[in-house]
């Protein structure tokens, strides 16, 4: 496998991460408003601000950690790069977005479950 070849796929996980790093300390301080954009968008999440806001304060320390996993991963996949093992670089970056991927969707179960609690039933 070329490096050139891994390269947008290491790129992919690091927007992905960056956009978690960002996303993560407003949502837990409750500066993410409700809106049709960006968030955690579901049923539950959107039925209230008072759900969106509880939503999101109970998923933002698992899309911390799902940032994190991002930013653990890339370095050792670059790293890897380095010494021309573009196909094991290839399979650590492979294992990020599976880690991240998973972290993303316990989030929104923690979310769901919390705005549950706070907004009553859907709409």
């Amino acid at each position: 496998m070329e490096l050139v070849s891994v390269l947008p796929f290491m790129f992919g996980l690091l927007i992905m991460a960056s956009a978690a790093a960002v996303l993560a300390p407003a949502m837990a301080d409750g500066r993410l408003p409700r809106n049709g954009a960006i968030g955690l968008r579901t049923r539950q999440t959107m039925s209230s601000d008072v759900a969106w806001y509880r939503g999101h304060v109970a998923a933002a320390p698992w899309l911390k950690a799902a940032g994190r996993i991002g930013w653990v991963v890339l370095p050792a996949a670059a790293a890897l790069c380095m010494f021309q093992l573009a196909g094991w670089a290839f399979a650590l970056t492979a294992v990020g977005y599976a880690a991240f991927i998973c972290l993303i969707l316990v989030s929104t179960r923690r979310a769901n479950a919390a705005s549950r609690v706070a907004g009553g039933p859907a709409r």
